[in-house]
C-alpha cells in the first residue's frame, strides 16, 4: 500500500440540502498490475452505504470549499 490513498471512503446521512458526509477511512489501490483496493475504516456506518470520492478531487475541493468560507 501506498502512503496516500487513490480514495477517501465516507457514509452519508441525510437527505437533500440537510446531508451530512463523514469521512470514516481511505481506500488503496492493490499491489501494481493487481485489481482492486483495499479499503481501511477508521470508523463504521450506521447505514452499511459507503461513497468513495477519489483523494485528488476530495482535496481540491475541500480547499476550495476553505477559500470560500474565508473570504465571506
Amino acid at each position: 500500500m501506498s502512503d496516500k490513498p487513490d480514495f477517501n471512503v465516507y457514509t452519508i446521512s441525510g437527505e437533500g440540502r440537510q446531508k451530512y458526509w463523514t469521512k470514516v477511512g481511505a481506500a488503496f489501490a492493490h499491489g501494481k498490475g493487481k485489481k482492486g483496493y483495499n479499503i481501511v475504516l477508521s470508523a463504521l456506518p450506521l447505514d452499511a452505504k459507503l461513497v468513495l470520492i477519489d483523494y485528488e478531487e476530495d482535496a481540491k475541493r475541500r480547499e476550495e470549499a476553505k477559500e470560500k468560507s474565508a473570504a465571506a
